[in-house]
């Protein structure tokens, strides 16, 4: 598996793919962080080595991403090499949900045939492919925005930057 940092407007991502595609977009709030995932790959017997030359691609989506233009990001292949089968069936299906929009956990539940909507929320909380697989997008049935592993200032963020509205 090789791998990369990429800076971003609020931090830094850590992207790591195979030869089928990409495993990992993760916001690294530290450096244990980064240490954690090192250590769940090694566990797997998955080597990790770092060669930025590889992720021309995803560099330039996610620039276009956080210049505020629409990228949705179907483009990239994925390799999921973390998930239970259902976790995996929740994330592929939120990758459909189109930019600038936003969908309940209720709805996203109801769209995999599934009555827990709690489990759903679960499973987003375990993506591990951050705005590619875009959790960020899944809110309340009421509208408020719901949980985010990386706060709710993060997702707003990211909501607002997909609405064409000036981020705070």
């Amino acid at each position: 598996m090789f791998s990369t940092i990429l800076d971003i407007p609020k931090g830094k991502i850590f992207l790591a793919k195979t030869e089928k595609g990409l495993s990992y977009a993760t916001f690294l709030k530290n450096k244990s962080q980064l240490k954690e995932i090192e250590g769940f790959l090694k566990r797997k017997g998955i080597p990790l080595q770092a060669d930025p030359s590889l992720f021309r691609l995803e560099e330039r989506l996610f620039k276009k991403y956080f210049e505020g233009e629409e990228e949705d990001f179907i483009s990239l292949p994925l390799d999921f090499v973390s998930g239970t089968p259902y976790q995996r069936k929740v994330w592929l299906e939120a990758r459909k949900i189109p930019y600038g929009k936003t969908i309940s956990y209720k709805s996203l539940a109801q769209r995999l045939n599934h009555r827990g909507y709690r489990s759903t929320g679960q499973a987003l909380g375990r993506n591990p492919l951050l705005i590619i697989i875009p959790c960020h997008r899944v809110i309340r049935a009421d509208g408020s925005l719901g949980g985010f592993g990386l706060g709710l200032d993060f997702k707003e963020y990211l909501l607002r930057l997909e609405r064409g509205e000036k981020p705070v």
